[in-house]
């Protein structure tokens, strides 16, 4: 048994925490929502009144929250807390730079950082069937992989600095996005032309279009109807804005990255910051026809 810290129980971060309770994990937790807190008590964790309870004494520290801003303000908040020797995993979707700058800023005090992103959505995040993209010394991902193969299927060590796990999630992302917008408006414009949509995505999907849009999101969460992905427009349009920011430092021009950013944008301003990511379908579908 392993003592863990857990910060951040939304709808990835929850039931992350509560599987590493199910391995038999001892997890202190903590979030600003008290009732996703009360849930993950009610599984087993022990129920932490601030970042900094949840985090002091723990071996491994777990850090699943909304973005590189916020990680900054945590691991200010629970650095002098943090024992020596102990891992802080950050499973963010966040920046190369941001994690580079944890890993340097904590490196002083004896505190290793693995930039550990996850894909996967909300499913995968409760059946533990994520995969996660790891950055860090690999030593320390060795100590720490038994603990992510309690919380996902496919695991990946991606290179030896921290940021890396962070670069290639974004690239995911941005691989991700763009094919949803694609796929969009590849069956936008079937539709249009009379053919049938059901059918469109059967023919995308087994054939050299396919992609997680016309396997999972398009005929799962659009033709049904039910636009339940899981993950809001506001943070897809946050992860293309995370993109920009990382070619930028590469001084790399990412001509498309920087459209998939903007329809993403707009999308977010029409349907809602909370609106599901499958919403930019309609969002398009409005655009395109009139």
């Amino acid at each position: 048994m392993t003592s863990l810290g857990f910060i951040g129980l939304g709808s990835m971060g929850g039931p992350m925490a509560q599987n590493l309770v199910s391995a038999g994990h001892d997890v202190t937790a903590f979030d600003l929502d008290d009732d996703a807190v009360e849930a993950v008590s009610g599984a087993g964790a022990t129920a932490a009144s601030s970042a900094e309870a949840a985090a002091a004494d723990a071996e491994v520290v777990f850090l699943s929250l909304p973005g590189p801003e916020n990680v900054e303000a945590v691991v200010g908040a629970i650095e002098d807390g943090l024992r020596e020797g102990s891992v802080l995993v950050d499973l963010t979707t966040s920046t190369p730079g941001t994690t580079n700058g944890v890993a340097d800023r904590l490196a002083d005090r004896g505190v290793d950082v693995l930039g550990a992103p996850v894909s996967g959505g909300a499913s995968g995040a409760r059946n533990a069937t994520l995969s996660i993209i790891v950055g860090g010394e690999r030593a320390v991902f060795e100590a720490c992989e038994p603990l992510f193969e309690d919380i996902g299927e496919d695991i990946f060590h991606v290179g030896d600095r921290p940021g890396h796990g962070h670069a290639v999630k974004l690239l995911n992302n941005y691989l991700s996005n763009v094919a949803l917008i694609a796929t969009s408006e590849a069956v936008i414009l079937g539709d249009q032309a009379g053919l049938d949509r059901e059918t469109l995505v059967d023919v995308f999907s087994v054939s050299s279009g396919r992609n997680s849009a016309n396997q999972d999101k398009i005929p799962d969460h659009v033709l049904t109807g039910e636009y339940d992905m899981g993950f809001k427009l506001g943070l897809m349009e946050k992860d293309m804005r995370l993109l920009s920011e990382f070619a930028g430092d590469q001084q790399i021009p990412m001509l498309l990255g920087h459209v998939t950013r903007d329809i993403t944008g707009y999308a977010k301003t029409k349907k809602g910051y909370d609106g599901d990511m499958t919403r930019v379908y309609d969002f398009l579908e409005e655009l395109m026809v009139e």
